[in-house]
């Protein structure tokens, strides 16, 4: 799916160089978008230690954040922020 499918863009301060964007849900398309309820808030987010292997949802090798999210349709998916080799990765993909 192409990125501007997911992420539309929302209006910034004037001014600012914030760059802030709703995330959609990218089998529906929808913009009612909530942490997964089967995790709670805290349960929701996790962050996973910086290991030697490429075990991230993106392909990267090292740490990651995922937030695992379901839309007002019920479709589950996790927005994804890792790094590799200096260079910084976000990504939504299904949850499994």
């Amino acid at each position: 799916m192409d990125h501007n499918g997911t992420l539309v863009p929302t209006e910034s301060a004037p001014g600012s160089w914030n760059l802030q964007w709703k995330l959609m849900c990218p089998a529906c398309g929808i913009t009612e978008v909530e942490r997964a309820a089967d995790g709670g808030d805290h349960g929701s987010v996790t962050v996973h230690p910086d290991r030697d292997a490429y075990d991230s949802p993106l392909g990267t090798r090292g740490g990651y954040l995922q937030v695992d999210l379901t839309c007002a349709a019920g479709h589950g998916f996790a927005f994804i922020m890792g790094n590799h080799k200096g260079e910084e990765f976000v990504g939504v993909v299904p949850r499994v």
